[in-house]
């Protein structure tokens, strides 16, 4: 039996988060509303109470940045997006960063449950993350790129004009 809480208590609530302008500070993790609320219901909600990833959750919500997710710089790392990383300098990973408990038995999603993808999300190329095993071994994960990213995806179709040549409105029939 898997002992879960109804999420009443919760040490970093969404009511509680301030959105901040301008650039992150070094170091700080920037996240999007949207990424925060869905992490904020999987640590709290979806995790078992004794999970080892629930206080992990709950610290880099607590330290993260929050901005509305129209306002995420197009080289931040979010949920959907595909990265590559390094951990510990060895060989160049390709990932897209999941939520959900489901594994992918291809290698090609990085779950940010994990200690790795909760690593990745709110930094950027050229940042290097630190990240816990369960077993207590520090891995350093240094971010080489990012391939994709579905807020700067969604403001590229928006802008994207659609075809027609004059804003007169609709035509008549």
């Amino acid at each position: 039996m898997s002992m879960r809480d109804s999420g009443a208590l919760r040490p970093h609530s969404l009511n509680s988060v301030s959105l901040q302008a301008g650039p992150p500070p070094a170091g700080r993790p920037l996240i999007g509303l949207h990424d925060y609320g869905r992490l904020e219901i999987a640590a709290f909600e979806q995790l078992d109470m004794l999970s080892p990833m629930r206080p992990r959750i709950a610290a880099l919500l607590a330290e993260a940045r929050v901005v509305p997710g129209n306002e995420i710089p197009a080289d931040i790392v979010t949920l959907g997006s595909i990265v590559r990383y390094r951990v510990d300098g060895d060989r160049l990973e390709r990932r897209l960063l999941t939520l959900g408990r489901d594994h992918a038995p291809n290698g090609q999603y990085v779950n940010v449950l994990t200690p790795v993808g909760l690593a990745l999300i709110g930094r950027r190329p050229g940042e290097t993350a630190t990240a816990e095993t369960f077993e207590g071994r520090t891995l350093a994960i240094a971010i080489a790129a990012l391939e994709y990213q579905p807020e700067a995806a969604a403001r590229a179709r928006e802008a994207e004009p659609d075809g027609d040549d004059d804003d007169d409105g609709p035509e008549a029939a």
